[in-house]
């Protein structure tokens, strides 16, 4: 492996780190939050998946 390969990587990632630091923290958009029962329904469909693929039945094969 050459030197250009093994220090490319790294002068990437210090590049791509400039870049974001340069650009500073932007400010929250905070005119228009979402709904308090938006997040319930998702908790809610998340939930039930998690259930429903929990409790759905396992087909063993015939080396249990």
């Amino acid at each position: 492996m050459s030197r250009i390969e093994r220090l490319a990587p790294m002068v990437a990632v210090l590049f791509v780190t400039g870049l974001a630091v340069a650009q500073g923290p932007r400010e929250p958009s905070v005119n228009s939050p979402a709904p308090a029962w938006l997040g319930y329904a998702v908790m809610f469909l998340i939930g039930a998946g998690v259930l429903g693929v929990a409790l759905y039945p396992v087909k063993r094969s015939h080396m249990d």
